[in-house]
């Protein structure tokens, strides 16, 4: 028996459109004045110049940094910005310590709700999947297995769709597409670090606290920046609860761990060695897109996971068909595409 994990390489090898780039794109469509605001708060470059200067004319673009790592750079958003515009809204010329919910905290939940709607307007769409089936699938010579068991970190229906795999067999780590508004997704960071570093600079000022007005309301300030972090942050440990849970009904011993399309980062690697003491004797093997891929495999199963060679292997994990068919669900549902810089 195999417990597979399924990462965001999985969906992209089907053709879907799920890199996070397309995320961008969807929000300048979508709302763009959304978008723009993002952009200032993390000092992306969104717009760029076209024509000449005195005409002031601008086209979206997509940063290619911060959405090809879209999570992971939640965390590093532009303090300054925060603060100083939160100073603005704190109205700092007001006689008396104000307080007043801020802009930038609704601004992380309508990033989560907007996440939430495009996976399910754009990935997770029941026409996708019939086209996938005919062009992709009889080509491909993935065989996965309802006797298995499978770890999703994505949030589309792509296993039970293309595979057939029951519900039973899946668990969601970060939540599942459901409903009309795509359901809770869990989307976010994992740098607990820059949470401690914002806190420190609030013990800090609550130390120097005079009891004035500009005093009060720096406090707040960087309250209102931490807010903004922390309701962006992934809770790794309460969902690696879930997770136990979800092996507790696992019969019998696993003997492979598979991993597809899984891209190592940091934020996956307290999931992974959750794995490897739960099943110790289990044999690794771990896909990779590219041959660049395989010094990072070789360091986590190593350095993390503490598997000796023989205990892990590698596949190529792509398909010559997934461009072409990531393209046509690109052209038939009408997704615009923006330059990326």
């Amino acid at each position: 028996m195999n417990l597979n994990v399924i990462g965001n390489g999985f969906d992209l090898y089907h053709g879907l459109p799920s890199s996070y780039y397309y995320f961008g794109c969807y929000l300048i469509k979508n709302d763009p004045e959304f978008y723009e605001e993002i952009g200032k708060m993390y000092e992306l470059n969104h717009l760029k110049m076209v024509g000449p200067a005195i005409a002031h004319d601008y086209d979206y673009v997509v940063e290619n940094i911060f959405w090809s790592d879209f999570e992971k750079h939640l965390s590093k958003v532009d303090e300054y910005f925060v603060v100083d515009t939160s100073a603005d809204d704190l109205d700092l010329e007001y006689p008396d310590p104000v307080e007043i919910k801020l802009e930038h905290d609704k601004n992380a939940d309508q990033l989560k709700k907007k996440f939430a709607k495009w996976v399910r307007d754009t990935l997770d769409l029941e026409l996708n999947y019939p086209l996938i089936k005919e062009r992709l699938l009889n080509s491909s010579d993935l065989d996965l297995s309802n006797e298995d068991y499978f770890l999703q970190f994505n949030y589309t229906h792509s296993l039970q769709k293309l595979y057939g795999i029951e519900d039973d067999k899946i668990y969601y780590v970060h939540g599942e597409c459901l409903g009309d508004d795509g359901g809770e997704l869990i989307v976010g960071h994992g740098n607990d670090s820059r949470i401690q570093e914002i806190k420190a600079v609030i013990e800090k000022l609550d130390e120097k606290y005079d009891f004035t007005q500009s005093s009060y309301n720096r406090i707040n300030e960087y309250r209102c920046l931490l807010s903004y972090i922390h309701k962006l942050r992934k809770d790794v440990e309460g969902c690696k609860m879930g997770c136990s849970y979800f092996y507790d009904v696992i019969e019998g011993e696993v003997e492979y761990i598979n991993l597809y399309g899984l891209s190592l980062g940091e934020v996956d690697i307290p999931y992974l060695v959750q794995i490897r003491h739960r099943w110790p004797n289990a044999k690794w093997t771990f896909s990779y897109y590219s041959e660049l891929s395989k010094g990072r495999i070789n360091d986590v199963a190593k350095n993390s996971l503490n598997l000796d060679e023989g205990e892990y292997g590698m596949f190529k994990f792509a398909h010559t068909l997934s461009r072409d068919v990531c393209s046509e669900i690109i052209s038939i549902r009408d997704i615009d595409e923006y330059p990326s810089v």
